[in-house]
């Protein structure tokens, strides 16, 4: 059974696209964590926050991890939780800076930490819609 050139062409031209639009939705995902995290949500319409009279807690999770839950006030917003507040596990923070993705949802701290999680997809989707538009080329060439 053989394969023809033009079927060949097709079908790389096709997964390239398909790698394109993939990493360039991996990369708006990793792009909109990291723009959290920085807190350059805010030019996206977002509500952003400083907290004051921060308060950190532990609490061990059922594998013995500990995990941190802090709460801050802020004018206008009463006391709120934050998710992924840096804390070192002996000072509370003076202030942390956060995000509300939508109104009334969570509060995200802008953090170090979130942003090399967004790293993560933002990396990884350039990389994957690169690939993707190398195929693509590679495939265009292949039919000429």
């Amino acid at each position: 059974m053989s394969v023809s050139a033009a079927g060949r062409t097709g079908g790389g031209r096709l997964k390239g696209v398909s790698l394109v639009v993939g990493g360039a939705a991996l990369f708006a995902a990793g792009l909109f964590v990291v723009a959290t995290g920085t807190g350059l949500s805010g030019l996206l319409g977002m509500r952003v926050e400083t907290f004051g009279a921060i308060e950190c807690r532990d609490t061990r999770t059922s594998k013995g991890q500990t995990v941190w839950h802090c709460f801050g006030e802020a004018e206008g917003v009463g006391r709120e939780r934050i998710s992924f507040a840096d804390h070192d596990g002996r000072n509370d923070p003076e202030t942390i800076t956060a995000t509300q993705l939508t109104e009334g949802g969570r509060w995200f701290a802008h953090s170090s930490m979130i942003v090399g999680y967004g790293m993560i997809p933002l990396l990884l989707g350039a990389g994957t819609a690169a690939w993707g538009g190398y195929r693509v080329r590679e495939a265009g060439r292949r039919g000429r």
